[in-house]
């Protein structure tokens, strides 16, 4: 193969991985998710213990369901418009495949859907790394890794701090983390419409 050739299908290749918008659309739906986690929880407090544990134990897993939803959905539509393909790794797959697990979960391992309670920002940032896998996208790794290491961090934070102080400090941590998922999904959105 010439030069020339390797460079136009390596600029044809950053077309059709910008038109699928393979790190903007997950950093987008999950930064959404992220951002309006705090206030379920505040939310789900005015329902008592019981309701808030359950509300704060079912978020994650169900978020998660709805927004990879979303992207597989979006990413129908993005085909029939644009007729650009969902590529191999699909999010049709990925939802399937989660769901799969997620009754796996339920039924035998319900321990792990407590990493949604005590550690929320890392449930979804392990879903992007998942998503990241399956699409090859480093990027999107990226930002799953940071997600998950604050996520860790605030954690950590949280355990460590008094249990007469104010363990809410956790909120705008969250809220900070989905808009720079959002912001940064948009900016990523410009940059793929411009390949």
């Amino acid at each position: 193969m010439s030069n020339q050739m390797i460079d136009d299908l390596a600029q044809l290749r950053a077309r059709v991985r910008g038109a699928q918008r393979i790190v903007s659309a997950p950093l987008l739906t999950f930064g959404v998710l992220v951002l309006i986690y705090p206030l379920v929880a505040l939310l789900a407090g005015l329902l008592g213990a019981g309701g808030n544990h359950l509300v704060v134990l079912a978020y994650w897993p169900l978020a998660t369901a709805a927004g990879l939803v979303t992207l597989w959905l979006a990413a129908r539509r993005r085909t029939l418009r644009d007729g650009v393909g969902e590529g191999t790794h699909d999010y049709g797959t990925a939802t399937r495949t989660y769901l799969v697990v997620l009754v796996i979960m339920l039924v035998g391992f319900i321990p792990a859907l407590f990493i949604g309670v005590f550690m929320p920002l890392v449930w979804p940032a392990l879903v992007l790394i998942a998503l990241a896998v399956w699409q090859r996208s480093n990027p999107l790794y990226t930002w799953a890794a940071a997600i998950g290491i604050t996520g860790g961090v605030t954690t950590v934070l949280l355990a460590a701090s008094s249990p007469e102080g104010n363990g809410w400090f956790w909120l705008p941590i969250h809220a900070a983390v989905g808009l720079a998922m959002i912001i940064g999904g948009l900016v990523i959105r410009r940059r793929e419409a411009a390949a």
